[in-house]
């Protein structure tokens, strides 16, 4: 079995939770962009992923090309000679996917249990045995992910 979004966009990094006196909240942006993964995967793949599957996650992070690059350091980005190295980084690239694809959950303070509100892919993101991230330039900037069974090689 395998999946294959596109979340297009700039890509956008998980960014620290933040914690006040009484709450430790997530970021709107993130929680936003976690939520637009969530919606794209579930909506490319109807079934999910076992409990105990082990999964292998390849994500494609594509970057705009500056505007202020010369025509020959642009041709030099489409062609893959000059990589972005250029925030967010690759794991944090990796982490909203990742937590993007999980289900989105809520605490019911009445039974003080975790409600599930939106399905994912996967029951949980530590199913994953094998991540690849890579950072790319291209004229539309867009994450491609590929979800599939981890088949031990």
């Amino acid at each position: 079995m395998r999946v294959n979004f596109t979340i297009e966009g700039a890509p956008v990094g998980k960014a620290r939770p933040r914690v006040t006196r009484t709450v430790t909240y997530t970021p709107a942006k993130t929680a936003r962009y976690e939520d637009l993964v969530r919606y794209t995967a579930i909506n490319s793949f109807k079934g999910i992923f076992d409990k105990d599957e082990p999964l292998d996650v390849k994500i494609m992070a594509y970057f705009e090309v500056p505007k202020s690059y010369s025509k020959k350091r642009k041709a030099l980005c489409l062609s893959n000679q000059e990589l972005p190295t250029k925030k967010p980084d690759a794991d944090n690239i990796g982490k909203i996917i990742m937590d993007g694809m999980n289900p989105k959950m809520k605490r019911n303070k009445v039974v003080h249990k975790m409600m599930q509100l939106v399905r994912g892919i996967y029951h949980d993101d530590k199913q994953v045995t094998s991540l690849l991230v890579k950072k790319r330039y291209s004229e539309y900037p867009r994450v491609e992910v590929t979800v599939e069974r981890d088949k031990g090689k």
